[in-house]
């Protein structure tokens, strides 16, 4: 049998719920080939699909030559037991098939250690361990070789005693966490997080905005730990040496609907970073046939995010309809139409526009003000650039004058020197 016929799969849905095409994304983001797709409306408590649909997945199985059957829900242990004895092929669910891409695309240690730790909540009540057939896909490259791949047989004590310690790895990681996000809230830049659905193109546009050469490959959670880079704002190419503001700007990990319970430990760095970001900007993807039940469910999760919160967060957000060059002339118009204060954009060609309302959405928290610093005390006017936007400035007899507007927590510093 051919390698190419041991990765086919054959999708399942059932309920009212069904994500089929999505899960088709998951399973090809990890190497397998749909061959096959099956749903129902109802969910059946035995066996996931009812008797007479299991029976006709198990012809579907043999005339496409499947190895694999992958479910678009979490199933238990004796659901997956029946539907694998009637399909014979390996089931595997949408939760452990989206452990498996997490685990691929972990990049640095506190993402290891997440999703290390969903992979234990899920296999806790299924000792025996992640499935040996799933483990042959991704010919040897890192899909193969996953945190805590090689303890298979973990018993109980030993998976809980594993999870208490990657928990506790977990809450000191946060805490410093913490620590730094405060320091550098205090006296940095304006923040921006970038927070959409999965494969929006988040990536691309961080590195539109920042120059930074982050991987944007067309995959599922192709980014799962958080990155931040700097943005540096420049000269507005006006009259009076006008500058804007420096700003910093995060990438952060995509949502996506039905996202497994054990997964959500790896998206605390994420909503955090959304909580207490100055400016959030939705990225969604314009050519989407769900565009609106994807932005639907970014803001859901981020309402969430935002209610826990300490209910001091700036609440400035943008939405951003990316990947515009694939949509059509029509598409475009009703777009318009329905988000027209959305910021659209092709983050391939041009991300002026989306530029240009960050720095709206940051002017709209600051303080206008015009100042006169003395030449004596270059090093309080040396802070503004970055710091301020400086709509225009002056060399006088008396020192430098400056029309900025400025960070309502900085402004205090320079109100000796306000005119």
């Amino acid at each position: 049998m051919s390698e190419e016929r041991q990765e086919r799969a054959v999708l399942v849905g059932a309920g009212e719920l069904r994500y089929v095409g999505e899960l088709g994304r998951l399973a090809t983001t990890l190497g397998m080939e749909v061959a096959g797709v099956l749903e129902q409306n109802r969910r059946d408590g035995t066996g996931y699909l009812g008797r007479g649909k299991r029976e006709e997945l198990r012809e579907v199985v043999a005339d496409v030559g499947a190895r694999f059957v992958v479910a678009d829900d979490e199933l238990t242990a004796s659901q997956a037991r029946v539907l694998e004895r009637a399909a014979g092929a390996t089931v595997v669910d949408r939760t452990e098939l989206i452990i498996r891409i997490f685990e691929a695309h972990a990049r640095d240690a506190a993402s290891r250690l997440e999703v290390e730790l969903a992979d234990l909540e899920y296999r806790l009540p299924r000792v025996k361990g992640r499935n040996p057939e799933l483990s042959r896909l991704g010919g040897g490259t890192v899909l193969a070789r996953g945190p805590g791949e090689q303890q298979l047989e973990y018993d109980r004590r030993t998976i809980r005693l594993r999870m208490e310690t990657i928990n506790r790895k977990l809450e000191e990681e946060r805490a410093a966490r913490t620590v730094r996000g405060a320091r550098l809230k205090k006296e940095g830049p304006p923040t921006v997080a970038l927070v959409g659905y999965t494969n929006a193109g988040k990536t691309t546009i961080l590195n539109a905005l920042s120059g930074a050469g982050r991987s944007t490959r067309d995959r599922l959670f192709e980014t799962l730990e958080t990155t931040t880079r700097l943005v540096e704002g420049g000269s507005t190419n006006g009259r009076g040496g006008g500058t804007r503001p420096d700003f910093v700007v995060t990438d952060t990990v995509g949502f996506i609907r039905k996202l497994p319970t054990q997964l959500v430990h790896s998206f605390a760095s994420t909503l955090e970073t959304a909580h207490d970001a100055d400016v959030k900007i939705i990225c969604a993807d314009a050519s989407s046939d769900e565009l609106e039940d994807e932005i639907r469910t970014v803001k859901h999760t981020l309402a969430e995010a935002l209610a826990e919160g300490n209910g001091n967060a700036p609440n400035r957000i943008i939405l951003c309809l990316n990947k515009m060059d694939l949509a059509s002339e029509k598409r475009t118009t009703k777009l318009r139409r329905k988000y027209p204060h959305a910021a659209m954009i092709s983050a391939l060609e041009d991300c002026e526009a989306l530029r240009e309302e960050i720095y709206r959405s940051i002017a709209s928290a600051r303080e206008r003000m015009e100042v006169l610093i003395p030449h004596a005390e270059y090093a309080a006017a040396s802070r503004l650039y970055g710091l301020a936007e400086i709509h225009a400035q002056e060399n006088t007899e008396s020192g430098l004058w400056m029309d900025i507007s400025l960070p309502r927590s900085a402004s205090a510093k320079y109100a000796p020197y306000r005119v």
